[in-house]
């Protein structure tokens, strides 16, 4: 069988059956079929409809339902019937899993159904990959590159209300658990715990829903949208793993591991765009490095031409010598600092209904305004060796992305009407203005997080308005057992 599935190059589809003639061409030709959507379809004997054209005995049932046991104890595949000989797979998942195929003898199918099980993190490679021309761009002006960021842009809008669904599902996965599973004779879902992940994954949503909102305006609009979108790709992928990792499993506990269960069949998919595009800290250097460029540009760059002719390796206009002699190239820069200092800013008006909602607006802005200042602090201080300080970029970064959302955030939750949605906004202003500020919580924020959980735990959430939850798994045994010990249903 190893050596015969060596062949598979040779066909879109590799498939096998028993010598006996227990599979009929007509079954065979179904499982081709059900191929077209699957990997790997399997026949089985003891699923609802099967059709045995041979009586088994009694002992052979036996001894067979005793090995599935067995094979189902040491290897969670969850198949009906592994030892079925009627089995079609697609040639790529062969050519996958061919290596990993060492068993020849009876248990040559768990060999085969395991590593096809396990099979979803091969890595692909690409040798002379051929692109067809007809697939060639040719830009009526530009070089294209602004086709190709468009792309880019889009898909990180993507990705952030890919997560906004996904939390979503999380949310309504967890308020029925939440009222059902009980500690002490009181629901968790009375726990203040349990009530601040409920509010705080509502507030992850939210923002992301308003980046999405956001960006997606700027796109339709005509603009660019690029730092735009990148902040909506890094809040979105890490609130989708702080929401599967902090939230959801933590509140479903061990069962989150079970197969079916949301979490973990898909933690793969919640934790993988962190990395996608680059992990998010990388990228947010590049988001920095795209804010300071005019800065750079207009003030930076000539003084960096005139040290080079003067050989000055590290100018400092504190310096009377190098002062003199970057007088022309210092003084704009210094006429640019003067009016930061002395004039300062204006405050944009903002006209929010929510008073809280407005306080968290003016925080941020004020925050996005003063942030000036430390981009060009942070570029004076480590000049040429700026990029080498990747700990300082990478904070700064994060700082001016937190008020990023944080703005974009209260404006969107308060044009929306809903109170639990400008509540939700709130909690994540509250969490992002403490993360600025490095106070710790206070009372107030604990009961606004809380009394926001308990909320939709008992009316609901507009966002979550058609998703169905998936069932409970391994509920408890009805007959008032201690819930420590769960029993299969």
């Amino acid at each position: 069988m190893i050596e015969g599935l060596k062949l598979a190059p040779e066909a879109d589809l590799v498939g096998y059956v028993d010598a006996d003639g227990a599979t009929p061409p007509a079954a065979f030709d179904d499982l081709i079929t059900k191929c077209a959507t699957a990997d790997c379809v399997i026949g089985s004997r003891w699923i609802a409809g099967s059709v045995l054209r041979q009586e088994q005995t009694f002992r052979r049932q036996f001894a067979s339902r005793v090995f599935h046991a067995i094979v189902q104890g040491l290897f969670w595949l969850n198949i009906r019937d592994t030892q079925c000989g009627a089995k079609v797979m697609r040639r790529e998942a062969v050519e996958a899993i061919h290596g990993q195929l060492t068993v020849a003898d009876m248990a040559f199918d768990i060999n085969l159904l395991y590593a096809l099980k396990h099979s979803f993190n091969n890595g692909l490679k690409f040798i002379n990959f051929r692109v067809p021309r007809s697939n060639l761009l040719n830009p009526s002006r530009g070089d294209g590159l602004t086709i190709a960021y468009h792309g880019l842009n889009r898909g990180r809008v993507a990705l952030c209300a890919t997560a906004a669904g996904s939390m979503r599902v999380m949310l309504a996965g967890m308020l029925p658990w939440a009222a059902y599973r009980t500690t002490y004779g009181q629901a968790i879902e009375r726990r203040e715990l349990v009530q601040r992940r409920v509010g705080r994954l509502a507030a992850l949503i939210v923002g992301c829903d308003a980046l999405v909102d956001w960006c997606s305006w700027q796109l339709d609009e005509g603009y660019r949208g690029e730092m735009e979108c990148i902040i909506a790709k890094i809040f979105g992928s890490e609130s989708q793993k702080e929401a599967a990792i902090e939230l959801c499993m933590k509140t479903h506990g061990g069962r989150a591991f079970l197969h079916g269960h949301l979490f973990g069949d898909n933690v793969h998919e919640y934790l993988a765009p962190c990395i996608y595009e680059g992990e998010g800290e990388m990228l947010g250097m590049a988001f920095l490095k795209s804010l300071v460029k005019d800065h750079g540009r207009r003030f930076f760059e000539p003084i960096g031409r005139r040290a080079s002719e003067l050989g000055l390796k590290r100018p400092s206009p504190l310096n009377p010598v190098h002062a003199w002699g970057l007088r022309r190239e210092i003084a704009p820069y210094g006429i640019w600092k003067l009016k930061q200092l002395l004039a300062g800013w204006r405050r944009p008006r903002l006209e929010l209904k929510c008073r809280r909602l407005a306080s968290l607006a003016k925080f941020a802005v004020d925050g996005l305004q003063r942030s000036r200042l430390e981009i060009d602090s942070l570029m004076i201080r480590h000049q040429l060796k700026l990029p080498d300080r990747q700990v300082s970029m990478a904070e700064l970064s994060q700082r001016i992305q937190d008020q990023v959302v944080m703005l974009i955030t209260a404006l969107w939750a308060d044009s929306h009407g809903d109170p639990l949605v400008r509540d939700a906004a709130v909690v994540l202003g509250n969490d992002f203005r403490r993360r600025l500020t490095g106070r710790r919580v206070t009372g107030h924020e604990v009961r606004t997080a809380t009394k926001l959980g308990a909320a939709i735990a008992e009316n609901g959430f507009v966002l979550l308005e058609g998703i169905v939850p998936d069932d409970i798994l391994m509920r408890y045994d009805d007959d008032g057992s201690e819930s420590g010990s769960p029993q299969v249903s």
